[in-house]
């Protein structure tokens, strides 16, 4: 009897169902941070990283002084790894770093972003009645309302029938999954579930993980969510496009204030990229919407429509892609930078489709978070080939704007090629630009659809940059629900000096100097205000752009270039400087006096020794950036290069 009684409990210990999972410690948790170098999402990710650390460490007295952070950063983790934010690229690796024999003890892997809110104990509190042993994919629940380009059109019979993660919210794998989908990647079983383009990352991973049906769907919890509430382990957190609010006061010394660098409409440029086909269309809804209230704009297309009026460039029309067209852009807007005196204050560039919606005072909030003056382009992130045995890249998708600072400009210019006219201009800039070493910072806040197109906890009314594309929507209606409030707010904020009851002279000085909406200005300002067509100044002046150029010799000395010729980085230096001469000093009479500038203003701006035609001896063949062939004929705006190869797999993800 006695011996039965001692086995008793042994026995009842055997019977428990298998799927009772051991109790959970917060040490048994590693968390993976999608994290990018720039300096403020850097502190950003860095103030969750110290979050969590003291969180785990208030719960368990016990870890070691010296035991080895579970908190990682993957921008710090990972590189060298273009891939690292797309989650499936890098399983492999962290599997290896993250989950290695020195955390041997880790039962789940949480992968969050930089923007999330963490509470430990809660969620290691629910994950305890979750059995680690089992292959388990959890997080909070999105699905597409219809069926989606940016999704690729997947599941267009049922759009809501697959479930994708809402990654802000964070999810959580178990060992045993990751050990699971590193072996199908291994194996190439992963392969066929994966696309070349990797665009919503949360979705991607989520395929990859469901294997067509044979694999692991996400499973919702209600402890992941999308807003902050008491009983959310994970949720996203209220941080703005200017990062202000309460997590940005609890990110400490290691941030940056977006404060620092603030950033106003006036000083940003804004480049459209359109043909004679949109010119009835698509241009009155621009007119109509948010150009209303952005000081420096630009039209260029295919044709000279002066009732715009545009810039017309030397590159036809293409339907494939407009890699020319676009470099063309940026050398005249450089150009125009340099020598425009207007100008001066500008720092950044965003060009845009004709049928992409923005607001310019999202777009300044976001931009005072980031310094000018070192080399940067943002905007939302796409991959390509990130799979592939180099690693592929990563470009900002340009229905959604692409955005750069002024001081990149002449490096760009200089080196950028395109393998053929049409090639994909949002890829061949971004594979440039990673040959100088700069990658692009993504935001969500950029968008390359329309708002159906995204799940709605996707969406920030408040902060939201751009939408994209006309197909199925109303402009007007899109811009007036998402981005009118924002941008009459800050025109008004920006002009409310004018409602002081006197008008004097420097008030009418001033309000000359900037072009104001007719429809909201002050009338008291009225005799003080001339009518102004915001890009006429620079069309006359681009149309003699292709029969006038400066070239500088190699002795020009640096100290007489304006801070936009000198770059900030000496990698970006070259001997041979290719410039333009804006010849034309008069423009059209309704262009406004402070965008004109004469031959004499601009020669004292830069001033050069010789003034002649370009010839096309005097193309030097440097060192490629893109693999191409030889351009095709685009005038003599871009330098011509000799023994190019021809570039493979670039393509469009509106081709697949």
């Amino acid at each position: 009897m006695y011996r039965v009684a001692l086995l008793l409990p042994v026995l009842l210990l055997l019977q428990l169902p298998s799927s009772v999972a051991p109790a959970l410690a917060v040490h048994e948790l590693s968390f993976l941070v999608l994290s990018q170098p720039a300096r403020f999402n850097a502190a950003r990710a860095r103030h969750l990283k110290r979050s969590i650390v003291e969180q785990i460490r208030e719960l368990d007295q016990e870890i070691a002084p010296n035991r080895p952070d579970s908190v990682f950063l993957t921008h710090e983790l990972f590189p060298e790894q273009e891939g690292a934010w797309a989650i499936t690229p890098i399983l492999g690796h962290i599997r290896a770093a993250i989950l290695k024999s020195t955390h041997r003890t880790a039962r789940w892997l949480i992968v969050c972003e930089e923007q999330s809110h963490v509470n430990v104990s809660l969620l290691a509190h629910h994950l305890a009645s979750e059995d680690y042993r089992e292959k388990l994919f959890l997080g909070y629940p999105l699905y597409d309302r219809e069926a989606t380009i940016i999704h690729h059109f997947a599941f267009f019979k049922n759009p809501s029938s697959f479930l994708y993660p809402y990654l802000r919210a964070g999810i959580a794998l178990t060992v045993p999954l990751v050990d699971h989908l590193v072996q199908l990647i291994a194996d190439g079983a992963a392969r066929p579930a994966l696309s070349d383009f990797f665009i919503d990352v949360a979705h991607e991973f989520a395929l990859a993980v469901w294997q067509h049906g044979q694999g692991y769907p996400l499973q919702p919890r209600r402890y992941f969510c999308a807003k902050a509430l008491p009983s959310c382990a994970i949720h996203g957190a209220g941080l703005d496009a200017s990062g202000t609010g309460n997590a940005a006061d609890r990110m400490g010394k290691d941030s940056l204030s977006c404060t620092d660098n603030p950033t106003d409409v006036e000083q940003i440029m804004f480049a459209v990229k359109t043909c004679g086909k949109y010119h009835k269309d698509r241009v009155p809804a621009l007119k109509n919407t948010w150009t209303k209230y952005v000081q420096h704009l630009r039209y260029f297309s295919d044709v000279d429509d002066p009732s715009i009026p545009t810039v017309a460039t030397s590159v036809p029309n293409s339907s494939a892609g407009h890699c020319a067209k676009t470099l063309e852009i940026l050398q005249l807007i450089g150009d125009e930078i340099r020598y425009n005196g207007s100008l001066q204050a500008v720092r950044w560039v965003m060009l845009v489709d004709d049928d992409t919606i923005l607001s310019s005072a999202s777009l300044a909030r976001f931009l005072s978070c980031y310094d000018a003056n070192r080399d940067l382009y943002l905007g939302e992130r796409y991959g390509y080939h990130l799979m592939g045995p180099d690693g592929g890249y990563s470009y900002v998708t340009g229905g959604g704007g692409i955005v750069l600072s002024v001081a990149i400009l002449d490096a760009l210019q200089q080196t950028c090629e395109c393998p053929s006219a049409s090639s994909p201009d949002d890829m061949i800039l971004a594979a440039c630009l990673q040959r100088l070493g700069i990658r692009p910072i993504h935001s969500a806040l950029f968008h390359q659809a329309r708002p159906s197109d995204y799940a709605p906890e996707l969406l920030d009314r408040r902060d939201t940059v751009s939408f994209h594309k006309h197909w199925q929507i109303d402009p007007q209606q899109v811009y007036n629900r998402w981005f009118r409030q924002q941008d009459e707010h800050q025109h008004h904020t920006d002009s409310c000096w004018s409602r002081l009851p006197t008008v004097s002279e420097a008030m009418c000085k001033h309000a000359n100097s900037v072009q104001f909406s007719l429809r909201h200005k002050d009338h008291q300002l009225e005799p003080c205000l001339r009518p102004t067509r915001p890009n006429a100044s620079v069309r006359s002046e681009h149309s003699a752009v292709r029969e006038h150029r400066l070239v500088a010799t190699d002795g020009e000395d640096e100290n007489k270039r304006s801070p936009q010729q000198s770059n900030h980085n000496d990698r970006h230096q070259h001997p041979e400087r290719v410039l333009r001469l804006v010849t034309q000093a008069t423009t059209s009479p309704n262009a406004p006096a402070n965008d004109r500038r004469s031959v004499q203003d601009a020669s004292t701006v830069h001033p050069l020794a010789t003034v002649q035609p370009r010839s096309p001896q005097q193309h030097i063949a440097r060192k490629h950036l893109c693999e191409s062939n030889e351009l095709q004929s685009n005038g003599n705006l871009l330098l011509r290069r000799q023994n190019l190869q021809e570039s493979t797999n670039i393509i469009k993800h509106t081709d697949l």
